[in-house]
């Protein structure tokens, strides 16, 4: 039999190690799909939180089209919005057809770059502001 007092002190030994460090840390997606004709484009926003309180955002802008002029354009519209905002982003597929991107949000913005993509720092006020706008949160 296992002794209530070794069990606590194990317990007690893993706090002090941080091994429950991130407990009560969640990361929520926001989904909003729209289609056209041939065109689909996908906007995700992934946030981690705790207690309400957002410490990574991140926005995922993902566009497909059957016409590649549609996906060059909308490529040549994201760059030059990034030239003068100069967010951190990672391009995860660029092909004629397809073309996803993802950046890191501050969390300090500019209020125009907080207007923009919706920067909050708040989980309920970002989310509720996400689904006013037609986005889906998991």
């Amino acid at each position: 039999m296992i002794n209530l007092k070794k069990i606590v002190a194990l317990l007690f030994c893993f706090m002090l190690t941080g091994c429950f460090e991130n407990s009560g840390y969640l990361v929520k997606t926001c989904v909003k799909e729209e289609k056209s004709d041939t065109f689909t484009g996908i906007t995700t926003y992934t946030f981690g939180f705790k207690n309400d309180v957002i410490d990574d955002l991140k926005i995922t802008y993902d566009y497909q089209d059957s016409n590649s002029s549609t996906i060059e354009a909308l490529k040549l519209s994201l760059t030059t919005q990034n030239n003068f905002i100069e967010l951190e982003n990672e391009v995860l597929i660029d092909t004629p057809n397809q073309y996803k991107i993802t950046y890191q949000l501050p969390l300090n913005p500019s209020e125009e770059v907080k207007d923009k993509f919706v920067i909050r720092t708040s989980r309920t006020d970002l989310v509720n502001e996400l689904k006013e706008k037609g986005f889906v949160c998991e």
